[in-house]
């Protein structure tokens, strides 16, 4: 399936203006250079050519678990082409392997054609790269700052399921990225919220304060809401192998996601834009055999995010519709990942040789060929990069003597993250 053009003529669109302006902004009393900060990688998205191989791969094989369906993007299809989907296809499959609602999520291809045709988007390979900021109120800020450079926002607000709140923007190559707050947790029971919680969906940018997760859940539960009757996945009842200590399905358990690749047509313009408007940090410029990439940070990783040159993707075997070289997960150890990879080739996977001189960071890593020939990136650790500046000195003397807001150190807000909404 050959790409269409990412970008649509919109005469309402303003020109960006690539240059940070000098100005500061308050994020929870930290003057920050944009009124939001992304702290990781939340989650992604495949458009899916075969579905159901590609849950196959990623559920039954790597262990990711399905948290909800959903058939809401398929039912605006026209009915006839609807007949036409299988199964699977007539839906959106949300997985996870923690505990937020999704990590990974799944559309059929020719769904997202046709929902895509209006914003420039059919024929992509990715549907999101979704990013975590802090707050709400960063999301709704950084919406307002991101339309006020004159970037193209493709929407803002909220959806169901997941209850996370966003804003959607395309990068210069068109891929579609996602500032997000509020994730939907998954507890010990494994139920995610019910689709009668659904009603709380947003289509435009909301007005701040909104009301805490918990009092929607008090107010579900008041109106009759069985908030016990959500979607739960069904695991086998085997007995397993031991893996260090514990009995699972599989000898391994993916314990991170990220990072991130992407093929572009214009490296430095991508690179601007990620560093500029998102606020990434480039980590490492590589390059082999004449192809390009750059590697970025938004915390202490090695890198979230990798720009490669899309030369780069015939030249290690990668399909033309692919436009991400690789998704990373993380291995609980180095035994798991040497598990990982034993049991994924034993089900028919192919690992594929990646250069070492264009995926530093890692010391040991793999990359396993999906059944759309997208890249799986396995390993088991990242370097850690701290700043290179000195450690901030402790301020002395009581609270009531610091100041209402204060400079940011270089690496605020980087480290381990809160991973749902605020109660």
């Amino acid at each position: 399936m050959t790409k269409t053009p990412t970008r649509v003529p919109d005469p309402l669109e303003r020109q960006p203006d690539r240059e940070l302006v000098e100005e500061w902004h308050d994020v929870g009393g930290v003057r920050l250079r944009r009124p939001f900060k992304i702290r990781r990688l939340g989650h992604f998205g495949y458009n899916c050519v075969d579905i159901d191989a590609m849950l196959d791969f990623y559920v039954d094989g790597l262990g990711l678990i399905v948290s909800d369906r959903s058939a809401t993007m398929p039912a605006r299809l026209p009915a006839e082409i609807r007949a036409e989907l299988g199964p699977n296809e007539k839906m959106l499959h949300f997985t996870r392997f923690g505990s937020e609602h999704h990590q990974l999520v799944f559309i059929s291809q020719r769904v997202w054609d046709w929902v895509g045709r209006d914003n420039g988007s059919a024929g992509a390979s990715i549907n999101q790269v979704t990013w975590q900021v802090g707050s709400l109120a960063e999301v709704v800020g950084g919406a307002e700052w991101i339309w006020g450079r004159g970037e193209r926002l493709l929407r803002s607000g909220r959806d169901m399921p997941g209850s996370n709140w966003h804003t959607y923007l395309f990068d210069p190559e068109g891929h579609i990225n996602e500032l997000y707050y509020g994730m939907e947790q998954i507890g010990w029971d494994g139920l995610s919220k019910p689709s009668q919680m659904w009603s709380g969906v947003f289509h435009e940018r909301p007005s701040l304060p909104q009301r805490s997760e918990a009092t929607e859940v008090a107010d579900a539960g008041g109106s009759g809401i069985d908030i016990a009757s959500g979607h739960r996945a069904v695991e086998s009842t085997s007995d397993g192998v031991a893996v260090d200590g514990v009995v699972m399905r599989r000898p391994f358990k993916i314990v991170g996601i990220g990072p991130v690749s992407l093929f572009v047509e214009d490296l430095e313009a991508t690179k601007r834009f990620y560093t500029t408007v998102l606020g990434f940090d480039v980590r490492r410029e590589v390059e082999w055999n004449g192809h390009r990439g750059v590697l970025l940070s938004c915390g202490t990783d090695h890198h979230n995010l990798a720009l490669y040159e899309v030369g780069l993707r015939e030249a290690i075997g990668l399909g033309h519709r692919n436009d991400s070289m690789a998704l990373g997960f993380r291995l609980a150890n180095y035994r798991q990942l040497r598990a990982a990879v034993a049991h994924m080739v034993a089900r028919g996977a192919e690992e594929v040789e990646v250069p070492g001189e264009l995926v530093p960071g890692f010391d040991y890593v793999s990359h396993l060929r999906d059944p759309d020939g997208n890249l799986v990136q396995l390993y088991y650790y990242q370097r850690q990069c701290a700043p290179e500046d000195p450690f901030p000195t402790t301020v002395s003397g009581g609270a009531s003597q610091w100041p209402e807001v204060i400079d940011a150190p270089s690496d605020v807000f980087g480290g381990q993250q809160f991973l749902g909404p605020w109660q």
